[in-house]
This record gives C-alpha cells, sequence and structure tokens, in this order.
C-alpha cells in the first residue's frame, strides 16, 4: 500500500514538473501576430522586463543583411499598435541584441 501511495505522489509531482509555469502560458496566451509592411511580428508583455512588451520581427526568409522597408523601430511602433491598440512610449523604447524592442505602453482610457 505504501509503494502505491509513493509511485502515485512521485507521478504526480513529475506531471507538475513538466507543466508550463502560469507566466510562461500567460505570455503564450496574450503574444499576438500582426504584420507590418509585409513583415510579420509578435507582440507580447516582456516576462524579462517587466511593465515592459517585447515587439519581435519574424524572419522566416533567414536573409539577415536585406533592407527594411521602412526603419525596424518605426516598424514595431506599428506592431505595437495594431496588436495592442497601445502606443508606445517613445522615452522608454530599447533594442535588444537579439532585436526585439522592449517598451512601455500608453494605452487611451476607455
Amino acid at each position: 500500500m505504501r509503494q502505491k501511495t509513493l509511485a502515485t505522489a512521485l507521478s504526480a509531482a513529475l506531471l507538475a514538473a513538466s507543466l508550463p509555469t502560469g507566466s510562461i502560458a500567460l505570455e503564450a496566451d496574450t503574444a499576438k501576430q500582426v504584420t507590418v509592411l509585409g513583415r510579420n511580428w509578435i507582440v507580447a508583455p516582456a516576462e524579462e522586463a517587466p511593465g515592459f512588451h517585447r515587439a519581435t520581427r519574424l524572419n522566416s526568409e533567414l536573409q539577415p543583411f536585406r533592407p527594411p522597408a521602412v526603419l525596424s523601430v518605426r516598424q514595431a511602433l506599428r506592431a505595437y499598435r495594431g496588436a495592442t491598440g497601445c502606443s508606445a512610449n517613445l522615452d522608454t523604447i530599447y533594442r535588444s541584441i537579439s532585436g526585439s524592442y522592449y517598451a512601455t505602453l500608453i494605452c487611451p482610457r476607455n
């Protein structure tokens, strides 16, 4: 009987460890994909910078040095607006070495 209880507890612990954490699941649910000037962007709240949102351009063609249609920061600003309906605070926007943009958002009051 005791072995059965231990086995059940162990399997429950392994199952709980394999499930995604709440913050990862929340980010996946709130991430939105938008298209700006033919480029696809993913906009989601940033886990690594609380209060900020991240905009990342998908480069499905894998062409790292192709010229952008418009400066990528302008595309990121449009992606924020399209995905959330809010504008980015220009004083807080920055770009990481991976090419993702981070900014706090200014949302209109309803």
